[in-house]
């Protein structure tokens, strides 16, 4: 009995083992391929540019490839810091800050307990982060911790919910409580995350849903994303993205 419930879980919930793997191409920073992925950090940015402190540190934690930090250190002069606890992520931001040509720096560190300065930041976000914690408080507050007075609190949550972007995985979804061995994928809604913000000590919280993309199924999925970009994202923080939408944005001020 034992033997077959390692097998089937060969990881406990959070182990960096589970995160451990090559580099995908899609990882990698090049702003000018017309995927998916680049088309939704687009957004992000679109989103967060007229609230960017205009200079002094920015970190992200949980920086998986680094990329939006990396967009956000173009957009303005911070200097850049990415800490994770993976190794693949820490060797994917190296690679992505050397490609675009940005200084910056990697830590490894925990989430829960950020080895850093109280109200050191500027800028503190994440991206596909909070989702994997089943009590993401004490990432939250240290997050709001090392953010200073006036700065900026950004994260985007992916949580575990059917979308249209996402209908093919609706079956595996509604039947798996673990998406991938090893990680967890929380189903709070907007309402239960803008409580978690404030809890943690933050103002001005504001969480939309965003992500009304073709699902990626479909033939031309991409192409299609890019060629009704506009009308896409003028759904975001409808009652339509609420339905349809695939992640969260939320921002917050200290």
């Amino acid at each position: 009995m034992s033997d077959t419930h390692a097998h089937e879980t060969p990881y406990a919930e959070g182990d960096r083992a589970a995160w451990e793997r090559p580099i995908g191409d899609a990882e990698l920073f090049d702003p000018a391929r017309r995927d998916v992925f680049n088309f939704t950090d687009e957004t992000k940015v679109r989103y967060l540019r007229p609230l960017l402190p205009p200079r002094g540190d920015a970190i992200e934690v949980g920086a998986g490839s680094g990329r939006l930090l990396i967009r956000l250190g173009l957009e303005r002069p911070y200097r850049l810091v990415a800490l994770d606890y993976a190794p693949y992520a820490v060797r994917a931001v190296r690679e992505n800050l050397r490609r675009a040509r940005r200084a910056g720096h990697v830590l490894f560190g925990d989430a829960r307990t950020l080895p850093l300065q109280d109200s050191s930041f500027a800028v503190v976000l994440s991206g596909g982060l909070l989702e994997h914690f089943r009590d993401p408080a004490p990432v939250l507050a240290e997050m709001a911790r090392v953010l200073r007075p006036g700065g900026l609190f950004y994260a985007d949550i992916v949580p575990r919910r059917v979308s249209l972007y996402r209908w093919a995985e609706r079956s595996r979804m509604a039947r798996d409580e673990h998406l991938s061995e090893g990680i967890f994928e929380s189903d709070l809604g907007k309402r239960a995350w803008a409580e978690l913000l404030r809890a943690s000590g933050l103002r001005d919280v504001r969480v939309i849903s965003a992500g009304v993309y073709p699902p990626y199924t479909m033939r031309g999925h991409e192409e299609l994303t890019w060629r009704y970009g506009r009308l896409l994202r003028a759904l975001d923080g409808t009652a339509i993205a609420d339905a349809l939408g695939f992640f969260l944005m939320a921002t917050a001020t200290k």
